[in-house]
């Protein structure tokens, strides 16, 4: 996407692109995760890849095809769904590091939001970096307490923007496996990131 100029990232390599507590990590060496392996699938060997360090853009995802026409480092994320498809750059295990904040002290400083405890499906425009994303279980937070349960809450917004709205990080870090779509193909990969506290996100939904 990158390559191609259809990334709202492209040539952002040193710039500040997220808040300073974001550090966002690649990494198919982490063992018994959906996403892991040791090559990829072009015989590159995997290694950890820091995407984002301390908010600063620090690297793209790349196969042997992107490096070399884009004069950017291997990074060992060449990958395909089976032997007929071409490989192309894909994440693996990719986590957003934990913080300091404990989710209680997260919940008390909200005095009006939304707890998003599932996720569901959603899109992302790689050009705008514009997002809509389903909700499958929320809860209105209310002057620091959790409420009621919402029905078909839909979260829209802005990548960027979001990452630079980020005001805290928890100490916990979830884990979910599952599979990316790209060109056609779905592969195994894993998702991480602890709770979040963000501010400015547009949220529709009715109450349950």
């Amino acid at each position: 996407i990158v390559e191609k100029d259809h990334s709202i990232y492209r040539d952002k390599i040193g710039e500040k692109v997220a808040h300073d507590s974001v550090t966002m990590i690649d990494d198919p060496t982490i063992p018994c995760l959906y996403g892991s392996y040791r090559f990829d699938d072009e015989g590159t060997p995997a290694r950890r890849n820091v995407l984002i360090e301390n908010g600063v853009l620090k690297a793209y995802l790349t196969d042997i095809l992107s490096a070399g026409t884009s004069d950017l480092p291997l990074t060992g994320n060449g990958r395909r769904q089976s032997y007929r498809n071409i490989p192309v750059p894909r994440m693996s295990n990719t986590l957003l590091a934990p913080g300091d904040s404990n989710f209680e002290s997260m919940l008390a400083q909200t005095d009006s939001g939304l707890l998003v405890k599932k996720m569901g499906g959603g899109e992302v425009n790689p050009t705008t970096g514009d997002f809509v994303f389903y909700v499958s279980e929320a809860y209105i937070i209310k002057k620091g307490k959790v409420s009621h349960p919402v029905k078909g809450a839909i979260l829209t917004g802005n990548g960027p923007d979001v990452l630079q709205n980020i005001i805290s990080l928890g100490k916990d870090l979830y884990m979910d496996p599952g599979v990316c779509g790209k060109s056609g193909q779905g592969v195994p990969v894993t998702d991480g990131q602890p709770s979040m506290l963000i501010e400015g996100m547009t949220v529709g939904g009715s109450e349950a």
